[in-house]
């Protein structure tokens, strides 16, 4: 009997999800790194700069994708909900802290981010919230 308790469990369908998600988030970022890099020092001509930005987007288009999949059909219900919590809890924090920072930006604050840095925000507060909300439910 313990032996049939202690039998390892598959992974959950989210974790190739979340996987997909943190590799294309990282993906976009370290595109926006190099285009930034690029244009400042001149060694990237702007066709490049197009290029490595759509380059960068593409595994998040694919997360994207397998998300929609997943979300309609593979996942069951005690997922959809750890998905809809770390969604739920990106826009609870995304919409003070943009706020936040208009408020300082219009004040004279200069917080040295870009207004474009700030749409970031939300991807990488939903991929903390999936993971909390992941830990929580375990």
């Amino acid at each position: 009997m313990i032996a049939a308790s202690a039998q390892v469990q598959p992974p959950p369908a989210l974790a190739p999800l979340y996987g997909t998600y943190l590799v294309g988030l990282g993906s976009a970022l370290a595109a926006n790194l190099v285009i930034r890099l690029g244009a400042e020092a001149g060694w990237l001509p702007v066709w490049g700069q197009v290029a490595v930005g759509v380059a960068g987007v593409v595994p998040l288009i694919l997360a994207a994708w397998t998300f929609w999949r997943l979300l309609r059909r593979d996942l069951d219900e005690m997922l959809q909900r750890i998905v809809l919590e770390g969604m739920a809890f990106g826009l609870v924090l995304y919409v003070p802290l943009s706020a936040l920072y208009l408020n300082l930006d219009t004040a004279g604050i200069s917080l040295r981010i870009q207004a474009i840095d700030v749409l970031m925000t939300p991807a990488i507060l939903v991929a903390i919230g999936v993971a909390l909300a992941w830990r929580r439910y375990q």
